[in-house]
C-alpha cells in the first residue's frame, strides 16, 4: 500500500470562479456576472487560472513534499493482523472411524443484517480418533524410561487391591473396537514374557510414585473428553464445594503436562459427577508395562500395552482420591483457527532470473501469520525454496530469501543496492524459466475478527459426523491496516520504521509493527516507585533439622509435638514436630551365673551359662541355694544413668508378693559380689506394665538410677560394655558387639523354686527419635508500637527472621481491633486498602506509602493506620529461625528443655548433627533491579452494536504478549528484558436525560436512546475513543461536562437536561456517588462500564 498524495484544495476551477463572482456581487450589487462576454468576468477567469497554477506551490506544498519523501524512504504502514482463537467441533454421534478436520476448513459467524460474516480457517489438520476406556485404577509407578511407564495397576480404593485386567468387562466400550490395542499385547499370565522383550520386573523396590491412571485405547490430542468420576474424602472442602480436587495431566511421550478442566460437576464426596477435559495437542502414544500382584500369576508377570493414551489424576496429600472412572463417548475436538482465508497451490508466474524480479500474489498475503511464507521454484525435476524475511538487509547473494513490497504486496527477489563499495545483491535470484508457486498462504485480517465467544457457529463446508462448531473463547489479536494519514503523522521526516530498538519511540513503533493485536502501545516513562516494593521476600528462611530423643520421668508415656529444646547456652532453640512416645520396656538378653568349680578366690569365681536372647533364666547359682544370679546385657540405646529395671517372676503369685533384687557391676579383673553393698536394691510388689508388642505383664520395679552407688559407678566408669570383660568364662550365643553395659542381677524369691523363670526388662525412659526443626515460637510483638498519621510507617514489630512453613502464612498484623491483610507489594493496593508488607528477614512491618511522580500522579497506596496512637501488635503465634546458623550442631549438644520446670522431661539429646538450614533473601531495593523496557499495552477489541465490550477483553492474551516480545527480541539490544503492563482503568457510567428536538414515537425514542448511548460508549473508550478517536489519552481527566457535548452532537437531540458522571468499579460493578471530575494519572485511562440514557416523551 503506497502513501497517496493529498488534494490540497478540493475545489474545481468552476467552483473557484463561482466563489469569486459571488464575492464581487456582494460588493457591487448592480453587477450580475452572468454574461460570460463581460470584461469583468474575463478578468476573474484569468485570475482564477493564475491561482490554480500557483496552488500546488503556495498552499500545502511542504506537506506534499513530506509525503513524497516518506514514500521514497520506504515508510511502511502497519499491516493488518488476523484474529486467532480455537473452535470446538462437536459430533452428532460416535464415529466408528477417525473424523478428520482438514487444514483450511472454513468456519464463520452468522451474518447479522447486511454485514458479511467473519470467516475463519483452520490452521492445522485435526483428527478425532474414536477411543474406549481400556483400563483405570490406582497405578504404582516403578520405572519411567524411554517413553514407557512401568508399574502395577490395581482397582480403585484403599489398601492392596486386585490387579486390573486391561480390556476386561469392567471397561467395555461401544460396540465398535477398531481402536483397541491388539490383544496379543496382553499375554496371558502363563506366558507373561511372550513377545515382550526385556522388561524390568521392579525387583521388589517400592514405587517411586502413585496416582490414578486412565488408559485409553489410543491417544486423542486436542480432543475434549468427559469422564464420569467419583471421589473419596479429602481435606476439608472449600465453601460451596464438596471435594478438594487434585490435578489432571496427560502423557506427552516423555513427561506429563496439565489438562485444562472445562467443567467439573463434582460437588459431594462419594457421589458421581462429570469432569470434562481438554487434552493437549501433544498427547502422544505410550507404552505401558503392567505387573501383576503377587498371587495373581506370579510376581514377575508383565503385560505390555502399546500405543495407548494415558491420563492421570494426581492428588496431593489430603486431596480427594478417585474411586470410580468411566469414559463418555468422545465427541469433540478442538482446532486453532485464524481470521483469514487459506489459498492453496497458487502459481505466481515464470521467473526470468533477473535481479530485483517481482512477482505478484493474487491476494495480499499475511507474512506474520503462524505459517511461514515459502515459495517454490520448479525447474524440470529440481525444486528450490525461497523463504520470506521482513528485510533483505542481512541476506547475502546466496541466501534464498525474498521480501514483500509494502506498497504493492509483490514478492521481491534479489534486489541490487548501490553502496559505497559498489553494488550489492541481497538474496539469491530465481532460476530463469522456473515456475514459481506457493503451496499455501493466508490472506485477510482486521479488527472485525475479534469476535466474542460462542459466535463462530457456522460450518461453511459440511463434514461427516460433525453437527456443530463453536468458539469457547473470544477471538483476539485482529488489527486493521494503518491508514495513510496515520502513517504520515506518526513518523518524522526521514524516519521510517526503525530496524533497531534504541530509544523509547523505537520500541513503540516496532511493537505496533509486530501485529500482535495491540491498538495502543506506550513506553512507560514514570518515576521509579521503589516505595511500593519495600520488602520482597524472594527466598524463604528454612530451619535446620535434627532428631532428638527424650528421657521421660516415670509415669510419663508421651510428649506432644511442639516441645522446645535448646543448647546448653540457650542460644539455639529447636522445636519437635511430632509426638514423642516412650520406648516400652524390652527384654534384656541374659545368662545364668554359676560358681566355677574349684575356685575359692573372689576374682573369677563365676562363670556364665548359655546366652538367652529372650532374657529368661532360672536356677540358683549353687546347688541347694536360694539366690539366683544372672548376667544381664543392657542394650543400646538405653542410658545407664536413667535406668529402671522390671523383673518378672513365673508361677502363681499374689499382688502383694515381693522379691528382693540386687544389682552389681561384674568385672573379671576385680571382686564385685558383695551382698552387703549392692549398687542398687529393691523389694517391691509387682506392677502391670505394657511391653513393646502390646502385651501386659506384672513386674517388680528396680529404680536403679535413683541409687547413689549406681550413679557413682556410672560416673566412675565401673560398668563394662562387653561380656568377656564381665566374666572370664561364658557359654554359647553371646553377642560380640558392645552394649550400653553388663550388670549382674541377684534375686531372692521366697516363693521361688529351682525352675522358676525370671526375665529382666529395661526401661531408661527414652523415647523414639523424633524430628525437630530449629525455630522458636512467639505469640507477641518484639515491643508495642503506636501509629502516627504519616504515610509509609515502618515498625520493627516482629522477632526475626520469620519462618513460614509451606502450609502457613505470614503472621497477621493487628491495628487496633482489626487484622490487616499481608501483601507482597503495594502495587495493587487502593487508597483505603488495609494492607501491610512484612520483611521476613528483619521483622519490619511496612504500611502504605504515598508515591509522587508515578504512573498515577500523587497517590496513596494502602491505608494509613488512623487515628494516631492506635496500638499496632501481632495477632497469633509465629515462628522465627536462624537459617544456616542452626546447622552443624554436633550430636549431644542439644541437651536441655527450654522450660526447665517441665517435670515430664528428665533429659534430652540430639542424636544427629543439625543440617538443612538455609538463609532467606528479602529484596529491599524496591524493585529497581528490574531493569529493562516497560511498555503499556492496550489490545484491539471488538465492540457490540452499542460500542460496548467486556472489561476482560482489555487484558492481552499470553500469545499476543509472546508474539510482541519475540518481534522485539530480534531488533533490541541483547539482554534487555521487555516488561508489559496494562494501564489502570477507571470505570465510569453516565446517567443522562435528553430531550428530543421534536415529537417522536416510542420506537423512535428507543432509537434515539440507543444512538445516544452508542455515542457515549465510543467517546469514553480506551481503544477508539477520546477527542481524536485513537483512544482515551493516558492521564486525561474525565469531566461530567464532556457528556453534555457528546450527547448534544447526536442527531435528534434537542438538549441535554442532566448528565451525571458516576465512578464504577469495572470488576464488580459497584458504583460510587456522582462526581464532577475523575482524575487520571499518567498511566490511567477510562472504561465505560455502563451508560444509562432516558429520553423525555415530549420536547420542551
Amino acid at each position: 500500500m503506497s502513501l497517496p498524495t493529498p488534494e490540497y484544495d478540493g475545489r474545481t476551477r468552476d467552483e473557484v470562479v463561482a466563489g469569486t463572482v459571488a464575492a464581487v456581487r456582494r460588493k457591487v450589487g448592480t453587477w450580475t456576472g452572468q454574461d460570460r462576454t463581460d470584461p469583468g468576468r474575463g478578468l476573474i477567469e484569468t485570475c482564477t487560472d493564475m491561482v490554480m497554477a500557483l496552488r500546488d506551490r503556495l498552499n500545502l506544498a511542504p506537506d506534499q513534499r513530506r509525503l513524497q519523501m516518506l514514500r521514497l524512504l520506504g515508510v511502511r504502514p502497519y499491516r493488518p493482523a488476523p484474529a486467532q482463537t480455537e473452535v470446538v467441533l462437536q459430533l452428532a454421534a460416535p464415529s466408528p472411524e477417525p473424523v478428520v478436520v482438514p487444514a483450511g476448513q472454513e468456519v464463520a459467524t452468522r451474518p447479522v443484517g447486511e454485514a458479511e460474516p467473519v470467516v475463519f480457517s483452520t490452521l492445522t489438520e485435526a483428527a478425532l480418533n474414536p477411543c474406549v476406556l481400556v483400563a483405570a485404577g490406582d497405578f504404582a509407578e516403578s520405572r519411567k524410561a524411554d517413553g514407557a511407564l512401568e508399574g502395577m495397576l490395581t482397582a480403585f480404593g484403599p489398601g492392596v487391591g486386585r490387579t486390573v485386567e486391561p480390556g476386561g468387562p469392567a471397561f467395555a466400550g461401544p460396540a465398535f473396537h477398531l481402536n483397541l490395542p491388539y490383544f496379543g499385547d496382553f499375554p496371558p499370565p502363563g506366558d507373561a514374557f511372550a513377545d515382550t522383550g526385556p522388561v524390568s520386573t521392579g525387583g521388589g523396590d517400592p514405587p517411586s510414585s502413585s496416582y490414578a491412571l486412565v488408559v485409553l485405547s489410543v491417544p486423542v490430542p486436542s480432543t475434549r473428553v468427559t469422564l464420569d468420576v467419583s471421589m473419596g474424602a479429602g481435606l476439608a472442602p472449600k465453601v460451596g464445594t464438596g471435594v478438594t480436587r487434585g490435578h489432571w495431566e496427560a502423557w506427552q511421550g516423555t513427561h506429563w503436562t496439565g489438562c485444562r478442566v472445562v467443567t467439573d460437576t463434582m460437588t459431594v464426596q462419594g457421589r458421581p459427577g462429570k469432569v470434562t477435559l481438554d487434552l493437549p495437542p501433544a498427547h502422544a502414544p505410550a507404552q505401558l508395562l503392567l505387573h501383576r500382584a503377587a498371587g495373581e500369576g506370579g510376581s514377575d508377570s508383565v503385560q505390555r500395552l502399546r500405543d495407548v493414551g494415558l491420563i492421570r489424576y494426581r492428588a496431593d496429600a489430603g486431596r480427594s482420591p478417585l474411586t470410580r472412572v468411566a469414559l463418555d463417548p468422545v465427541l469433540a475436538v478442538s482446532v486453532p483457527v485464524v481470521q483469514a482465508g487459506l489459498v492453496r497451490n497458487e502459481t505466481l508466474g515464470t521467473a526470468t532470473g533477473t535481479r530485483g524480479e517481482r512477482l505478484r500474489f493474487a491476494h495480499p498475503p499475511l507474512p506474520r501469520s503462524t505459517d511461514p511464507l515459502v515459495v517454490e521454484a520448479v525447474l524440470g525435476e529440481r525444486t528450490a525454496q525461497w523463504t520470506y524475511v521482513a528485510s533483505l538487509a542481512g541476506s547475502g547473494p546466496d541466501d534464498r530469501h525474498f521480501t514483500l513490497d509494502p506498497r504493492t504486496g509483490e514478492a521481491v527477489f534479489a534486489p541490487v543496492v548501490a553502496g559505497a563499495r559498489g553494488p550489492r545483491q541481497h538474496g539469491a535470484p530465481l532460476p530463469a524459466g522456473a515456475v514459481v508457486r506457493i503451496r499455501r498462504y493466508l490472506t485477510g485480517g482486521g479488527a472485525r475478527g475479534n469476535v466474542p465467544a460462542r459466535t463462530i457457529t457456522v460450518l461453511r463446508t459440511p463434514l461427516p459426523y460433525v453437527s456443530s462448531v463453536t468458539n469457547p473463547a473470544p477471538a483476539v489479536g485482529g488489527t486493521e491496516r494503518e491508514s495513510a494519514a496515520a502513517c504520515a503523522t506518526r513518523l518524522p521526516l526521514g524516519s521510517p520504521v526503525p530496524e533497531r530498538a534504541v530509544v523509547p519511540v523505537d520500541y513503540e513503533q516496532l511493537a505496533l509493527a509486530a501485529s500482535a493485536g495491540m491498538a495502543r502501545i506506550h513506553h512507560v516513562r514514570d518515576a521509579p516507585d521503589d516505595a511500593l516494593d519495600p520488602a520482597r521476600n524472594y527466598l524463604p528462611w528454612r530451619p535446620a533439622k535434627t532428631d532428638v530423643a527424650f528421657t521421660l520421668a516415670p509415669g510419663t508415656p508421651t510428649l506432644p509435638a511442639g516441645i522446645q529444646v535448646t543448647t546448653e547456652d540457650d542460644e539455639t532453640v529447636f522445636t519437635t514436630t511430632r509426638e514423642a512416645t516412650r520406648v516400652p520396656p524390652d527384654a534384656m538378653g541374659a545368662a545364668r551365673l554359676g560358681l566355677v568349680p574349684g575356685v575359692t578366690a573372689a576374682v573369677g569365681m563365676f562363670e556364665a551359662g548359655d546366652y538367652q536372647a529372650d532374657g529368661e533364666f532360672s536356677g540358683p547359682f549353687k546347688e541347694g541355694g536360694g539366690l539366683v544370679l544372672a548376667l544381664v546385657e543392657i542394650k543400646k540405646p538405653h542410658d545407664p544413668g536413667r535406668l529402671t529395671l522390671w523383673v518378672t517372676a513365673g508361677g502363681d503369685r499374689r499382688p502383694e508378693d515381693r522379691i528382693a533384687v540386687s544389682v552389681f557391676a561384674p568385672s573379671k579383673a576385680a571382686p564385685w559380689w558383695d551382698t552387703a553393698a549392692p549398687l542398687a536394691y529393691a523389694s517391691a510388689p509387682a506392677q502391670e506394665i505394657t511391653l513393646a508388642d502390646g502385651t501386659t505383664v506384672f513386674a517388680h520395679p528396680v529404680h536403679v538410677s535413683g541409687s547413689a552407688r549406681w550413679q557413682a559407678a556410672v560416673a566412675g566408669g565401673a560398668l563394662v560394655s562387653t561380656a568377656p570383660d564381665a566374666v572370664d568364662r561364658q557359654g554359647e550365643g553371646f553377642p560380640t558387639e558392645e552394649a550400653a553395659c553388663w550388670i549382674a542381677v541377684q534375686i531372692l524369691d521366697p516363693h521361688g523354686t529351682p525352675t522358676t523363670p525370671y526375665t529382666v526388662y529395661a526401661d531408661s525412659g527414652t523415647t523414639d527419635p523424633v524430628p525437630a526443626e530449629q525455630y522458636e515460637e512467639h505469640d507477641r510483638a518484639r515491643e508495642p508500637f503506636s501509629s502516627t498519621d504519616k504515610p509509609g510507617q515502618v515498625y520493627p514489630l516482629l522477632h526475626s527472621p520469620v519462618y513460614v512453613p509451606e502450609n502457613e502464612r505470614l503472621p497477621e498484623v493487628r491495628v487496633g481491633n482489626e487484622n490487616w491483610r499481608t501483601v507482597t507489594s503495594f502495587h495493587d493496593s487502593l487508597e483505603n486498602s488495609k494492607d501491610v508488607v512484612i520483611n521476613a528477614s528483619t521483622g519490619q512491618v511496612h504500611f502504605g506509602p504515598e508515591v509522587t511522580g508515578g504512573p498515577s500522579g500523587t497517590r496513596q497506596y494502602g491505608a494509613i493506620p488512623l487515628p494516631p496512637g492506635t496500638p499496632i501488635t501481632v495477632d497469633g503465634p509465629y515462628k522465627t529461625t536462624l537459617g544456616a546458623a542452626g546447622n552443624d550442631i554436633p550430636a549431644g549438644r542439644i541437651s536441655r528443655p527450654k522450660n526447665p520446670d517441665d517435670d515430664r522431661i528428665v533429659g534430652v539429646r540430639n542424636i544427629s548433627a543439625s543440617h538443612g538450614g538455609k538463609n532467606g533473601y528479602t529484596d529491599t531495593s524496591g524493585g529497581s533491579t528490574q531493569a529493562g523496557v516497560t511498555l503499556m499495552v492496550v489490545p484491539f477489541v471488538t465492540a457490540d452494536e452499542r460500542g460496548w465490550f467486556p472489561f476482560h477483553m482489555l487484558t492481552p492474551t499470553r500469545d499476543a504478549c509472546d508474539t510482541l516480545r519475540r518481534s522485539l527480541r530480534a531488533c533490541q539490544p541483547e539482554g534487555v528484558p521487555v516488561w508489559l503492563k496494562q494501564p489502570v482503568y477507571h470505570g465510569i457510567r453516565i446517567d443522562a436525560r435528553i430531550v428530543p428536538a421534536d415529537y417522536r414515537t416510542a420506537d423512535e425514542r428507543a432509537e434515539l436512546r440507543a444512538a445516544a448511548e452508542r455515542a457515549l460508549y465510543r467517546y469514553f473508550s480506551p481503544v477508539g475513543g477520546g477527542p481524536d478517536g485513537t483512544g482515551w489519552p493516558l492521564g486525561r481527566p474525565v469531566y461530567a461536562g464532556e457528556a453534555f457535548r457528546v450527547l448534544e452532537q447526536v442527531p435528534g437531540v434537542g438538549r441535554v437536561a442532566t448528565a451525571e458522571l458516576v465512578p464504577v468499579d469495572p470488576l464488580d460493578g459497584s458504583a460510587s456517588d456522582p462526581v464532577v471530575r475523575i482524575r487520571c494519572g499518567p498511566g490511567e485511562t477510562v472504561y465505560s462500564v455502563e451508560h444509562r440514557v432516558t429520553v423525555a416523551e415530549v420536547p420542551s
